[in-house]
């Protein structure tokens, strides 16, 4: 029986923290009147994503180009060929070397990622969710993302959109250097000298700029000329990544705006329509969502999976949101080292031995507030616990089934 309601009724990390934790395989399609998305799980992980009305491959193979992977003429090629062949047209631009694994890997991950994260900023629509034995997406060059991590980068992204509108309120906006570019070093504040000094050309070590290698990148390519589209675009980096970076660089007077440019095609994609969309939905829209986000994060989920509709709430804090969230991972890390003892015959050193086993992810080690969890051998067993107060340890006896 699938799962399927309404936004409004039923709230998107609500929707992700559910397919996470009963570890679902299968399809969730959304909708919002203007634009759908369909997001595959396998085993409660996100490992697909697309839209409608701008294929995943058409987009990922206009970024590529723009991001000077890729040349136009051949593009077009690998389309036909994938037309021809029905192959996947990542899998055409690499076995044809037009593009190196590395490229497609990285270009897959920012693209699935920014179709995840854009629908939650959704205000309403509906959601379906069809439960599959088995699903098909790019094993060699997607890595599977939990769907706790998306929750919580997905709130973190609705929380700060509001405070970056505020000096980026469209993505057809022109940026121009405010400084010498001749000044940009690439560091941090560890690496000022200790006492004024000069470069060798003369300049003062303290009117120097450092900037991260992050902030270095998205500096190089704001000309004059691109719109914050084209400096997402060809930066390879996810646009709230790209924004949050402008954002800083215009707080330290680094970069300033000169104008509107023509937004690229390519930022139509996901929203669908004939212009292209502003990024923000304006300051209130924007408060309204976090809003409900916050509201759907203290709701307690009773209903079990399979209840259609609108399942029974009651309010609680986001901390314990969080706690249940934490004793999720509390429970994958249990279920990794368990894993670990049966495939080797002994209990791991450390819960990293259980990450380069491939068995968890890195990412898992560390509880919703970024403290890590704990393992310790015990006798004739072991023992994982956090740092939450009140959260019980989760123990397993070797000689337990």
């Amino acid at each position: 029986m699938a799962l399927e309601g309404t936004i409004k009724d039923f709230g998107l990390p609500d929707i992700f923290q559910l397919i996470g934790l009963q570890r679902k395989t299968g399809l969730l399609a959304l909708n919002n009147g203007q634009e759908s998305v369909t997001v595959t799980f396998e085993n409660g992980m996100v490992v697909m994503a697309d839209s409608l009305s701008k294929r995943l491959e058409d987009r990922l193979g206009n970024v590529l180009v723009k991001q000077g992977r890729l040349r136009a003429e051949r593009l077009e090629d690998a389309l036909q060929t994938q037309r021809a062949t029905l192959q996947r047209l990542g899998h055409v631009l690499v076995s044809q070397n037009m593009i190196t694994q590395a490229d497609l890997r990285e270009a897959l991950q920012v693209q699935i990622s920014q179709i995840v994260f854009r629908v939650f900023r959704w205000r309403d629509g509906d959601y379906h969710f069809a439960p599959a034995e088995a699903v098909d997406y790019d094993r060699d060059n997607f890595t599977p993302m939990s769907a706790d991590f998306i929750l919580m980068e997905g709130i973190r992204m609705v929380d700060e959109w509001p405070i970056i509108e505020k000096r980026i309120p469209s993505f057809d906006i022109v940026f121009r250097a405010a400084i010498d570019p001749a000044l940009v070093e690439v560091g941090g504040e560890e690496d000022r000298p200790a006492s004024p000094g000069t470069d060798g050309k003369g300049r003062s070590a303290a009117s120097r700029i450092r900037l991260t290698p992050e902030e270095e990148r998205i500096f190089k390519l704001v000309d004059g000329g691109r719109t914050v589209q084209g400096v997402i675009d060809a930066s390879g980096i996810g646009e709230f990544d790209v924004c949050r970076t402008l954002f800083d660089l215009l707080n330290r007077s680094i970069i300033a705006p000169v104008g509107r440019g023509q937004t690229p095609e390519i930022s139509r994609g996901v929203q669908g329509e004939d212009t292209a969309p502003s990024p923000f939905v304006g300051r209130a829209i924007a408060a309204a969502v976090l809003a409900f986000v916050l509201i759907s994060l203290v709701a307690r989920i009773r209903a079990p999976f399979t209840i259609l509709g609108r399942p029974a709430f009651l309010e609680q804090t986001s901390k314990a949101v969080l706690g249940h969230i934490s004793r999720a991972r509390l429970e994958r890390i249990d279920r990794g080292v368990w894993a670990y003892q049966l495939a080797t015959g002994r209990l791991p050193e450390t819960l990293s031995d259980v990450v380069r086993a491939g068995l968890l992810d890195a990412r898992e080690l560390r509880d919703p507030w970024a403290r890590p969890y704990h393992y310790n051998p015990i006798t004739g067993g072991y023992r994982v616990s956090s740092d939450e107060p009140g959260e019980a340890p989760a123990e397993r006896l070797l000689s337990q089934p």
